[in-house]
């Protein structure tokens, strides 16, 4: 098992501690915790297949430093993740390029840097890429994003098996093939790239997306005759942030795979496959911590009326990528051992979707006390409309081996100007 983080150990005194320093509302990330679930994910899958990190999830960039030491690698998904990732030290020769709309400066700036793989998901990036490369005279180095004709009911958001616009139809890889042939020296094709969903919560899913993948990179082969020297296998393992926070049970997906891997990459020592993971490590090593500013009752429902919402976690509120309304974890860190009542907790803003909790059962609170929102680690602040209303943007930090340092400092409105 990989460790949870243990907001109570903190303790009231030094949370309020944090606040008056660095000001309410604030991040706090537990780089200990996503490191440990990070080796989870690796030593569930025997060390077969490394473990890249989603920059996507949590950019952070105290984060990301830390998690450098644990992480293969790290997938990007724009110019702005990979110089983000390169600050934090992590080098673009272990770094995947995924999205569907890269601009050629991203594209040039990628190629130039090294960036390991670039998954194109077009004709027109394919051309792109070729015609960048062959303009600085280095070879770019690009995976085949496919989207596969079919994909596993289980993943909540699918990302192929449909109309979408990520990747190349499954029925439209030899052409593909076929162009990056044409490009001859400028192109080097070193394999597949099939990401189909996010938020998998059953096994089955994801040994069915895994075992889709290695057929389509055997097919590749044998069309091509190149070898398949890098298989991006995807991720969305699940992870729930609200309700009975259920996770992905990895030991029973791998128990499945890992014949599978084995025998695939066992007869291509060249060839290294990688899982992207995200939220999957992130979301249970953040929490955002907010403060009551007023608690008042409206026709028999009371509320906490809290100093930060739905402008800093979007996610919390039910309005980031959620089919259904779900309330993440809640904390009374002031008072933890108060006696329990129960409370709409309301953001700041106009907005009556503006609420971190409904009906939440959570220790009696008092104008000052603060409130942590647990799961928070994953598509918080970079996620939200981080500009509405004008208030200040919350201090991110970063806990590691008991030592707190900033991540991210505060940025007023102005700051954006």
């Amino acid at each position: 098992m990989s460790p949870r983080a243990s907001w109570a150990a903190i303790g009231a005194p030094r949370w309020h501690a944090l606040a008056d320093e660095h000001g309410s509302p604030f991040y706090l990330f537990d780089a200990d915790v996503v490191g440990g679930r990070a080796e989870m994910v690796r030593a569930a899958f025997g060390g077969l297949v490394g473990v890249y990190y989603a920059v996507k999830a949590n950019p952070n960039l105290g984060l990301l430093r830390a998690v450098r030491a644990v992480v293969d690698g790290v997938d990007i998904s724009s110019g702005g993740e990979q110089l983000q990732a390169q600050a934090a030290g992590h080098e673009p020769a272990h770094m995947s390029f995924a999205g569907p709309a890269k601009t050629d400066a991203e594209l040039a700036a990628a190629i130039a840097a090294g960036v390991a793989c670039i998954s194109v998901e077009s004709i027109r990036e394919i051309d792109a890429c070729a015609a960048i490369a062959q303009r600085l005279g280095q070879p770019a180095q690009i995976l085949l994003r496919v989207n596969p004709t079919q994909v596993h009911k289980s993943f909540g958001l699918k990302m192929g098996g449909r109309a979408v616009q990520f990747g190349i139809d499954e029925d439209a890889l030899p052409e593909a093939e076929q162009r990056v042939r044409s490009h001859g020296p400028h192109l080097v094709c070193l394999g597949l790239h099939s990401y189909v969903g996010s938020q998998c919560f059953d096994p089955a899913g994801t040994v069915e997306a895994t075992r889709n993948a290695i057929r389509l990179a055997m097919a590749f082969e044998e069309r091509t005759g190149w070898p398949c020297r890098k298989l991006n296998l995807g991720g969305g393992f699940g992870v729930a942030q609200s309700g009975d926070r259920k996770e992905l049970d990895l030991v029973a997906a791998a128990s499945e795979l890992l014949p599978l891997l084995g025998d695939f990459l066992g007869r291509r020592p060249w060839c290294g496959a990688f899982f992207e993971v995200g939220r999957f490590i992130t979301a249970e090593a953040g929490l955002y911590v907010t403060r009551v500013v007023d608690i008042k009752s409206s026709r028999g429902t009371r509320y906490l009326v809290c100093d930060g919402g739905l402008n800093h976690q979007l996610a919390a509120a039910g309005t980031f990528g959620a089919a259904l309304r779900g309330n993440f974890p809640l904390l009374n860190l002031s008072r933890p051992d108060a006696p329990t009542a129960v409370f709409n907790i309301a953001g700041p803003s106009c907005n009556p979707t503006d609420l971190l909790g409904v009906q939440v059962q959570i220790p009696q609170a008092e104008p000052g006390d603060l409130l942590g929102v647990a799961m928070s680690g994953s598509y918080g602040l970079t996620a939200s409309p981080l500009l509405f209303l004008g208030r200040d943007t919350p201090t991110e930090l970063v806990l590691q081996a008991g030592q707190i340092e900033v991540g991210r400092r505060r940025h007023t409105l102005a700051d954006f100007n």
